[in-house]
């Protein structure tokens, strides 16, 4: 888990889970968090590098969200591979 800058209030929340990916110059940072009520939530981050240091962007879900929003990704993951040439298998 990589160590970031933390916005006001946010040194309370705690983190209970961290996925990283990076993709051409860009990274994804997908966190489970624990609010200081016990509340659980999911923040989608995407950094990149720009001329001037680094610009973040930000897409916070709470639970009750979660099933539009993962079946909203699904569907529009489904478009995208749509409009992809199909990849012919490799000989064995």
């Amino acid at each position: 888990m990589s160590e970031t800058k933390r916005q006001p209030g946010e040194a309370a929340r705690q983190g209970l889970f961290t996925e990283q990916v990076k993709a051409r110059g860009r990274t994804y940072f997908f966190d489970v968090r624990e609010a200081k009520g016990g509340g659980r939530y999911l923040v989608i981050s995407e950094s990149r590098r720009t001329e001037a240091g680094h610009e973040r962007s930000r897409v916070v879900v709470f639970p009750d969200q979660v099933g539009e929003f993962e079946e909203a990704l699904r569907k529009a993951a489904q478009a995208l591979r749509a409009g992809q040439p199909q990849r012919a298998a490799k000989p064995a």
